[in-house]
């Protein structure tokens, strides 16, 4: 009888050892893990330059926290080395880019703690500001009474730079403005309804336009032709008559290159008229439109375009 009880004595101990055992090798050891810095949000961007871009975030919450550090960016393809920004900081401008080249751009937060949160991306590529012609002037396009162009070419690679065309070299036009019949028309030139010498060129705009600032302060999310948005492209015009902008226009283009069999994107900004009525200025008989254009060189790298930030018409 006592030989049982020291055995079952024995088989109690050696339960309780495994049992214990199993307790501790099943238990986190990490009951106090390391903070965490919370996401940025709402990351955009627009093309700046043909070599810089500009990215725009909604700041992380935990920038409040005192173990808050920097922002780290980094940039790839390429030898770019990670770039850091402190706090305060949402509008960072890349330089050193390749027109054509499309980047991703990832940002995390960081404490001080080495801890860092969720990257954010977003794609996106540079692209050419032309803010003049190849003349060094102000880009113009003039009412159909002037014998000044009333057709505009957003790039002439003859000029580097954009160009007016009058109706006689209406194979040159991209885009036109009619000013006949007491009316200001705007759209691709196979829509306007001039005599001209030519075809004008296979060129189509977004069906809506946008209300800005300036092409700076113009920022967005996603591609020109990302999702239903490339449907919504075709040959058209707008009767803006009667606009009353209080900011300037801006405009999605894509034009087609048949002998690239592929589409330059754009974005051209209508600037409004200084006096703040309407678009055109100037001397009765040579008012004119004035105009900013953002380029893409490079075909089907659809960038150089904004839109989340403005005001959708």
């Amino acid at each position: 009888m006592l030989n049982q009880i020291k055995l079952f004595a024995i088989s109690l101990f050696a339960i309780s050892m495994v049992l214990n055992s199993c307790t501790e090798n099943t238990t986190d050891p990490n009951t106090n893990p390391e903070p965490k810095p919370t996401a940025i949000s709402n990351l955009v961007a627009t093309s700046a330059s043909s070599s810089d871009v500009l990215l725009k975030f909604t700041a992380s919450p935990s920038e409040t926290n005192t173990l808050f550090k920097d922002y780290e960016l980094v940039v790839t393809p390429g030898a770019f080395a990670p770039t850091t920004f402190p706090k305060g900081n949402n509008i960072v401008q890349v330089g050193g880019l390749q027109e054509g080249t499309e980047y991703t751009f990832s940002i995390v937060a960081r404490y001080t703690n080495d801890s860092i949160s969720t990257p954010v991306s977003i794609v996106w590529s540079p692209a050419t500001r032309f803010e003049t012609n190849n003349n060094d002037e102000v880009i113009r396009v003039y009412e159909s009474s002037s014998d000044f162009g009333s057709g505009l070419r957003m790039f002439s690679p003859n000029d580097a730079a954009p160009r007016t065309y009058k109706v006689t070299s209406g194979s040159e036009w991209d885009l036109g403005i009619d000013t006949r019949n007491s009316k200001i028309v705007f759209g691709s030139a196979s829509k306007i309804d001039y005599n001209y010498t030519g075809t004008p060129q296979a060129t189509q705009i977004f069906e809506s336009f946008f209300e800005a600032d300036s092409l700076n302060g113009l920022f967005d999310s996603q591609a020109m032709n990302a999702g239903s948005r490339d449907s919504k492209f075709s040959e058209r015009t707008f009767d803006l008559t009667t606009a009353n902008p209080t900011k300037n226009y801006v405009f999605y283009v894509r034009k087609y290159e048949p002998s690239q069999v592929r589409y330059n994107y754009a974005k051209v900004m209508m600037i409004k008229n200084s006096s703040g009525v309407g678009f055109l200025q100037g001397p009765s008989g040579n008012r004119f439109i004035a105009f900013q254009i953002s380029y893409q060189k490079t075909p089907d790298v659809p960038y150089a375009k904004v839109a989340n930030n403005a005001n959708s018409k």
